[in-house]
């Protein structure tokens, strides 16, 4: 009988996902400063729109809940399938990433409703 301790090509799944990570923060970066530059210092408000204020609150957010994700990150060691996870960095970075991504779905989601009924009232 044959025992696996882990799956094949485990390596190279781990390197692709970091390197798609590496990729999405590298873009998610260019696609805020280049925002922030096509804006101008101007608050011009295109259709009425605050464009500019809209970007900078969303990067200032996003860069705020990965703060507190952070700080509020646990570093008590896990046991997964027997193995001990015990490296506080890491742990925090993947608390930081979980507690993100929750919160800004939640804001998502809120924010779409708010904007529904909002539509609704002035139809």
């Amino acid at each position: 009988m044959t025992v696996y301790d882990s799956p094949l090509f485990v390596d190279v799944v781990l390197y692709i996902i970091y390197g798609l990570l590496l990729l999405a923060v590298v873009l998610t970066v260019w696609s805020v400063v280049r925002s922030i530059r096509l804006q101008g210092r101007g608050n011009s408000l295109p259709n009425r729109v605050p464009q500019r204020r809209i970007v900078l609150a969303t990067a200032l957010f996003l860069v705020l809940t990965m703060g507190v994700g952070w700080l509020t990150g646990t570093t008590e060691p896990l046991t997964v399938n027997g193995k001990v996870y015990d490296s506080a960095f890491w742990l925090r970075i993947s608390d930081m990433f979980i507690f993100t991504a929750v919160l800004l779905v939640v804001a998502i989601a809120l924010l779409a409703a708010f904007a529904e009924i909002r539509r609704r009232r002035y139809v």
